[in-house]
């Protein structure tokens, strides 16, 4: 009997090694057969923002113990162009256990420094760029879900560290 006991211990204890993983890149890569490119991570929300060749996703990943878990379950992904201007996607979505999220991104050489969504309500939301993508939570004065965001939104603009306007959404 202990012999069984310990073997399942072995067992439950050898399969959860397989699903954690020391890096976010690699927990994220374990989901995909195409190379990945994690460009921004929001650690207190749990989220990841990545690239898997054209498509730009954003999931949720856990993390425990010093290790890395990730499984698509909550996971959106994208693929946006442009007819005119630079491609700039902004985005509302709900994710279970985190809430109301926004995220985007702006196809460009060119290095964005922060980007800055402005309300209807007259409030503005300036969120600091990591690759030319952003993660941020709802604001306080936005009382909506996700479906309603973009009835509430005026603009969104990508700037560059020298203040100067990069594109805007609309």
């Amino acid at each position: 009997m202990k012999r069984i006991t310990l073997f399942i211990l072995i067992l439950f204890t050898l399969s959860g090694c397989n699903m954690s993983y020391e890096s976010i890149e690699e927990a994220v890569q374990s989901q995909w057969k195409t190379p990945i490119k994690v460009v921004n991570q929001d650690k207190n929300n749990q989220l990841v923002y990545y690239f898997d060749q054209s498509q730009h996703i954003l999931g949720t990943y856990q993390y425990e113990n010093g290790k890395y878990r990730y499984d698509n379950e909550q996971s959106i992904g994208t693929v946006f162009d442009s007819e005119s201007g630079l491609p700039f996607l902004l985005s509302a979505n709900h994710f279970d256990g985190v809430g109301e999220i926004i995220h985007g991104a702006i196809k460009t050489e060119q290095e964005v420094d922060r980007f800055v969504i402005e309300y209807k309500c007259g409030e503005k939301q300036e969120i600091q760029a990591r690759s030319n993508t952003f993660i941020t939570e709802f604001p306080s004065y936005l009382t909506i879900d996700a479906d309603g965001f973009f009835g509430e939104v005026e603009n969104a603009y990508a700037y560059d560290k020298n203040n100067e306007i990069i594109e805007s959404w609309k």
